[in-house]
């Protein structure tokens, strides 16, 4: 049987509790994040897009370093967008994280997410370092 380890960097433990799920698991050598969004440690959520986008990248970063990955190690990326129009703004943040060699990447738009502030969700798969 697979050993899994639930991943829960310091800092995230009240939305561990809140919203009942880890922020990644981690299974032969692929960590799985769940979606990252924009939302700062003090709980704000910016207005901005670039704002967002920069704070869900950012905690995407977070998660897969506290699993032992990186950005650089990213397999696949989605992300979600509650208005598709948002997306070229939001790519002058990602190139900003990924400058270069891009992961496999869907962008797709949906009808609202969890908190109806937010524009934008990050998921992510990624291997080991």
């Amino acid at each position: 049987m697979t050993a899994l380890r639930r991943i829960n960097p310091p800092g995230t433990e009240a939305i561990y509790n809140a919203y009942k799920f880890s922020q990644a698991v981690l299974a032969d050598g692929r960590v799985d994040v769940a979606g990252q969004v924009g939302v700062a440690a003090d709980f704000k959520i910016p207005d901005d897009i670039r704002a967002q986008t920069r704070l869900a990248f950012t905690n995407l970063k977070n998660v897969l370093e506290a699993a032992g990955s990186s950005l650089a190690h990213v397999t696949h990326l989605t992300q979600y967008f509650t208005d598709i129009k948002d997306v070229p703004a939001s790519d002058e943040v990602f190139v900003e994280f990924f400058p270069d060699n891009y992961p496999a990447r869907t962008v797709v738009q949906v009808v609202s997410l969890v908190l109806p502030t937010l524009k934008l969700e990050v998921q992510a798969t990624a291997v080991l370092k």
